[in-house]
């Protein structure tokens, strides 16, 4: 698999994979990620992930031969970390439709389709959570229905509320906060992203897989309220 690089200054150098959003590239970005804090954590201040880049701001300054030798590095990992960094699968339950998602008859409108047609599409996929970014606990999810691409609003909303499931381009994702944005919201999330007070804040970590499961409004109260007593656990697989 190709891999290039760009420094951007002389402590600031991206990696850059083919321009997809695919499983492929996520295990390998993971795979390289995981290999440099091992091997060189210590001249490493942070490193960011993108679909499909990662960003490594450094201690020291890196030349472009040492650029181009870590690649050669890359190629060569053997494998990526097994067992315990062994991919989770999360059930997060939606509320879809009405005033918690008030965009999804417009989506459906927008592709042709019922309003039960999109939900059955959105939920039935599992995806693969990239990264995070945007807002903190905002996960960038991958695996979308190609038929439920869209378009991002024109006109972005000013405040989309917590919780607020929603599909932008060829992603879906969920905003753990009230937030101005431009995807269209289709359902809502009754149980909390990001967690300042707990470590780390986020319950689901890169490359785990998230599936969304249908809920009515009932339900969607009754857990509410167990998020609130503190009784709600979340599943995972």
């Amino acid at each position: 698999m190709d891999i290039r690089f760009f420094r951007t200054h002389s402590k600031l150098v991206e990696f850059i994979w083919p321009p997809l959003i695919s499983e492929e590239i996520l295990r390998a970005l993971i795979k390289v990620q995981y290999y440099l804090e091992k091997e060189y954590g210590e001249g490493i201040k942070e490193i960011r992930k993108g679909y499909h880049t990662l960003s490594l701001r450094l201690q020291e300054d890196i030349s472009e031969q040492d650029c181009q030798d870590l690649i050669e590095e890359f190629k060569r990992i053997p494998a990526e970390p097994q067992d315990e960094d062994a991919a989770k699968t999360w059930t997060i339950p939606v509320l879809y439709g009405g005033e918690f998602g008030k965009d999804l008859d417009q989506l459906a409108k927008i592709h042709k389709l019922k309003a039960e047609d999109v939900v059955q599409m959105h939920s039935e996929n599992v995806y693969t959570l990239h990264f995070y970014g945007f807002l903190p606990g905002f996960m960038y999810l991958g695996g979308l229905n190609p038929h439920l691409y869209t378009k991002r609003k024109e006109r972005p909303e000013r405040l989309i509320p917590k919780g607020t499931v929603a599909i932008g381009g060829q992603q879906t994702g969920i905003y753990p906060q009230e937030s101005p944005g431009g995807w269209y919201a289709i359902g809502s999330c009754p149980i909390p992203l990001f967690d300042i007070q707990k470590n780390p804040p986020v319950f689901a970590r890169v490359g785990d897989l998230i599936r969304f499961k249908p809920i009515d409004l009932d339900t969607y109260r009754q857990i509410k309220e167990q998020v609130q007593q503190g009784n709600y656990k979340l599943k995972n697989d």
